[in-house]
């Protein structure tokens, strides 16, 4: 589930099925950035968005916490469920 406060509303959107590249793309899309404005923002390089996007690479521990740190820095909070 991401809960998501952006100007005063909140939303919650289930992404338990969703990929980190869909999870990516959906807090992309929700701040209205551009891959290269998110790479900028997390502190990563536009290369690094793009492999996500395609899903060709597994993520390093590292950047995938970059990207959790930033969304929390944003307001929005992914939280990890169980597949029942």
């Amino acid at each position: 589930i991401i809960t998501v406060t952006l100007r005063s509303q909140t939303m919650n959107l289930d992404i338990k099925n969703l990929s980190f590249p869909e999870q990516v793309k959906t807090v992309r899309v929700l701040l209205q950035l551009t891959q290269t404005e998110l790479a900028e923002q997390i502190g990563i390089s536009y290369a690094t968005v793009s492999r996500w996007k395609r899903e060709n690479r597994t993520p390093h521990l590292a950047m995938v916490g970059k990207f959790y740190s930033f969304c929390m820095r944003n307001g929005i909070e992914i939280e990890a469920t169980k597949e029942e």
